[in-house]
């Protein structure tokens, strides 16, 4: 089952992100702010979802501090809808922006979506390994041949 930590100022939003994630079988964790999620580790989360607007400080500070923590995918939700807004929270090390209020069906889809991914990303070192030797045999044999360098 996994787990999900939501750190969102907005009590009446936090516990409808809560209700919303926890109704298709979530563990959800939630807390008001990044000072709290710390005294939660014990939760273990696989995702955290932030709002980028916190009570002590700034949402895309608390991306880099769950990913150094947790080692986990953060999303970042915000009231901007611009494209920079996106840029900004991707460099803070969001790997999405949620835009809200927004359908709380989209934010479950886009949860599962993540956690897909991140599993399916999971690569072991040998398999790590073997793509570098062989990115390595293109570069420095294939492609030269290829272009007649050899």
């Amino acid at each position: 089952m996994d787990r999900i930590l939501i750190i969102e100022g907005e009590l009446a939003l936090r516990a409808k992100l809560t209700s919303a994630l926890t109704k298709v079988g979530f563990v959800v964790a939630d807390v008001p702010d990044i000072l709290k999620a710390n005294e939660i580790r014990e939760l273990n989360p696989d995702i955290a979802i932030v709002d980028e607007v916190l009570p002590s400080g700034d949402g895309k500070d608390a991306c880099s501090q769950l990913h150094n923590v947790f080692r986990i995918p953060v999303i970042l939700m915000g009231k901007e809808s611009s494209g920079e807004a996106w840029m900004a929270a991707v460099q803070a090390g969001a790997d999405f922006y949620f835009t809200k209020p927004s359908h709380h069906r989209e934010l479950v889809a886009r949860v599962k979506a993540i956690l897909r991914r991140y599993r399916q990303a999971g690569f072991t070192l040998i398999q790590f390994l073997i793509i570098a030797a062989i990115l390595c045999t293109l570069v420095v044999v294939v492609i030269p041949k290829l272009l007649g360098w050899w």
